[in-house]
């Protein structure tokens, strides 16, 4: 309970997805603590489809009208694609776990099923993401990069309709709709480095709330380490939420490899890292190490 008696109120953007994620970490709130939940839709900045792709960029801006509505006690727990939470904490705020992560691949949606290498000459492939759309020019320089936003649904839908021919998005986001049958291919994230906690959720409550404890249960250890790995390179490289960067880890055996990707930042026009590192007995800590180590070794490539 919320300490007054009253459901534990879970605060959530109103799409689709958000909502789907948000009721996957309701769910397994319920079943370990058996607390009642309730969903508390919050509309945010980045939900305004109204302000031109050509605005200046706003950083977290799907992150910050929730941060402030859970730091006013208008709700007691916070629900967020870890991939768009800014690096930088608030005061007062934690994360208290990191749930088990969905895919973390980004995915191909095509008009006909093609793969990235199969898509015919001058595709014209829709992302508004600076990362996708350099990864996506290496790869194919002869595609036609088109910049498109709003839901999952809408994208896929531009797909289907011909506006473009295909378009990239995060495999987790179809698959948690119930639609991970549109994608027509799971693109190597060595070819598309993912972003960094592409695929993971962030479970964000009031540090000293009376149940954040009781929420941690549903935290996934090598979850949490592997973001921790991925987004250390968005701090070591001092990244924008504008700037093309990915980050990708897996844990293999006692340790980990990192792969990372940087473009047009700082002086570099593009670099690419991977690197194994062993955990030990703070794993936590090695993890944020191997991530800053993949940071100074693509910043390197500017020296």
């Amino acid at each position: 309970m919320t300490g007054t008696g009253g459901p534990l109120r879970l605060g959530t953007r109103g799409s689709e997805l958000a909502v789907s994620q948000t009721l996957t970490v309701a769910g397994r709130i319920e079943e370990l603590t058996g607390a009642e939940t309730e969903l508390v839709r919050v509309r945010t900045e980045g939900d305004d489809l109204s302000i031109p792709l050509s605005a200046p960029p706003r950083p977290g801006a799907f992150a910050a009208r929730l941060r402030d509505v859970l730091t006013d006690g208008g709700v007691d727990v916070a629900v967020h694609s870890f991939k768009d939470l800014p690096f930088a904490p608030v005061p007062g705020l934690r994360v208290v776990a990191v749930p088990e992560r969905a895919a973390a691949q980004d995915a191909l949606v095509s008009r006909d099923g093609s793969g990235l290498a199969a898509l015919p000459p001058g595709a014209r492939v829709g992302t508004s993401s600076p990362r996708r759309a350099s990864a996506l020019l290496r790869a194919r320089p002869d595609l036609r990069i088109v910049p498109i936003r709003g839901n999952v649904g809408t994208r896929v839908r531009m797909v289907r309709t011909g506006e473009v021919d295909a378009a990239v998005l995060a495999a987790a986001g179809l698959e948690r709709i119930g639609r991970g049958d549109e994608i027509a291919e799971l693109v190597d994230p060595r070819i598309i480095v993912p972003a960094p906690a592409q695929g993971a959720l962030a479970v964000e409550m009031r540090a000293d709330h009376p149940m954040a404890e009781a929420v941690g249960l549903v935290d996934d250890p090598g979850a949490r380490l592997r973001v921790a790995a991925e987004r250390q390179v968005l701090t070591g490289v001092r990244a924008t939420c504008t700037t093309a960067v990915g980050a990708y880890c897996e844990l293999e055996g006692p340790g980990l490899r990192l792969v990372a990707d940087l473009t047009d930042h700082l002086g570099v026009d593009h670099a690419h890292v991977e690197i194994d590192a062993e955990l030990g007995e703070d794993a936590l800590s090695a993890a944020r190490a191997a991530g800053a180590r993949a940071a100074a070794e693509l910043l390197e490539v500017a020296r």
